[in-house]
């Protein structure tokens, strides 16, 4: 779906579960082919077939940036890193460390601690969902802080939202006025609300910087997992 003149959203089924689909973004310039976030790991075919939808080529991307450091946002790049031996991939500074190794990640942690407690098959599954973040670290080329304006594809600020987890950004599209929110905010009945308490480290500093992304000044919103609303007037 296409958002703007260099913006497209690409709405891939995860492989898992076709019906559920991921929100992630792809946008251009004459230099650049920048994708934000990167799907669960097996996502790269569809991936790669949304890319060609818009009429380019996985080979070129420059830049894959991260928003926050969940497997369904890290989990193809390191086979994107194969396909596209040029990428960078951006992560904001206090996410970095939870994506390259550094420290282990928020859900995981959280996970480990009900390890020694949880029945046999439940720790059988908590051990292989910590492997499967291991199988996911990749290192980060370049970090980035909160107010940060990438000079590519007409501008993209990155600003820092804490609350889902410790480093999680949106990305403001200066050009198109686009906000590229992740996990940070999500869509319900044409509204934009708070991210799924559930799955949130810290729901009321999620809160506040669901404030703070709606304080800018918005064309429209993309919602990793609610898709687009578009604002008029």
């Amino acid at each position: 779906m296409k958002l703007a003149e260099n913006v497209a959203m690409l709405s891939v089924p995860v492989n898992f579960n076709p019906e559920f689909v991921l929100n992630i973004v792809l946008l251009w310039d004459n230099d650049n082919l920048v994708l934000i976030d990167a799907g669960y790991a097996g996502q790269e075919d569809a991936i790669a077939e949304a890319i060609k939808n818009t009429g380019h080529d996985i080979k070129d991307l420059t830049h894959i940036i991260v928003t926050h450091q969940d497997l369904d946002h890290i989990g193809c790049i390191n086979s994107l890193r194969k396909v596209a031996p040029n990428v960078k991939v951006l992560a904001h500074v206090d996410e970095a460390p939870y994506i390259d190794g550094r420290k282990v990640a928020v859900k995981v942690e959280e996970a480990l601690k009900r390890l020694e407690t949880s029945p046999l098959e439940a720790q059988k599954e908590i051990k292989e969902y910590a492997k499967r973040y291991e199988e996911a670290r990749t290192k980060i080329d370049q970090e980035l802080v909160d107010g940060e304006i990438l000079p590519i594809c007409g501008g993209i600020k990155v600003i820092h939202v804490p609350g889902h987890t410790p480093g999680h950004i949106v990305l403001h599209l200066e050009e198109s006025g686009i906000m590229v929110c992740g996990d940070a905010a999500n869509i319900k009945d044409g509204e934009i609300t708070g991210p799924n308490p559930i799955h949130t480290q810290d729901m009321e500093l999620g809160m506040k910087s669901l404030e703070k992304i709606k304080s800018y000044d918005m064309a429209g919103l993309v919602a990793y997992h609610g898709g687009f609303l578009g604002f008029h007037g």
